[in-house]
């Protein structure tokens, strides 16, 4: 299978939240990570016993006439399911980047003390069933029991369910939040994770009609600009 590898170019524009160098950090680290995902993804699936019935159906379903179409298809479909993981390692690299933040990284993601918060950041609404989310909740009731003053308790989902920025209680100064309320409270840039997606759209090398397009996603998943 021929690897597309993933690559970014280089960009004049900056982002008043956070240091260049931090920026470039974060999209090195979430580059080598995307390409180690893909190739592991694809080491596995040559491991794993294919379901020739599953691959059928696949090929029907998509309306695939070749075999190069459906090992494509087969291969980025493992690939989609491991990406999630080094998405969420770099939102919480660019927020502990953050002025007055920190990449925390055990027991919870971030921590800024002079707020008296702290974070547990996933990429989706969907990377956690009902039981992980309240193992999740229960652990950050716990971890905020543990800190003297007023502290309190984030759960980030930086893609939410809607496309609204909402922010709600779910245990003991705990909340739940989408992510670009949460990169509003912890820069202070009302549209921080807009303008973060517009970098990012930059940086990788796209055509202008993919850009477009996950310009469209975003409108549809994000909630909107202020």
């Amino acid at each position: 299978m021929k690897k597309q590898k993933l690559i970014f170019e280089s960009t004049q524009k900056e982002l008043e939240w956070i240091s260049s160098i931090k920026l470039d950090e974060a999209f090195d680290l979430l580059i080598e990570s995307a390409n180690k995902t893909i190739i592991e993804s694809a080491k596995r699936k040559q491991k794993n016993i294919v379901d020739p019935f599953s691959s059928l159906l696949i090929a029907h379903s998509f309306n695939l006439e070749t075999a190069t179409e459906l090992d494509n298809l087969e291969n980025s479909s493992a690939a989609l399911r491991g990406i999630s993981n080094p998405l969420g390692k770099f939102h919480q690299s660019i927020l502990g980047s953050i002025s007055g933040w920190s990449d925390h990284d055990a027991g919870y993601d971030l921590e800024c003390v002079d707020k008296s918060i702290i974070a547990e950041v996933k990429n989706k609404h969907n990377t956690m069933n009902a039981s992980n989310r309240a193992k999740v909740i229960e652990d950050l009731e716990t971890a905020i029991r543990q800190k003297r003053g007023n502290w309190s308790a984030y759960l980030v989902q930086i893609i939410p369910k809607s496309p609204r920025r909402d922010k709600k209680l779910v245990g003991r100064r705990v909340y739940e939040i989408d992510g670009a309320s949460f990169y509003a409270l912890a820069t202070g840039f009302d549209n921080a994770l807009h303008e973060l997606f517009d970098i990012f759209c930059e940086r990788l090398s796209l055509s202008d009609s993919i850009c477009q397009h996950c310009k469209n996603v975003m409108a549809s998943t994000l909630p909107p600009r202020i």
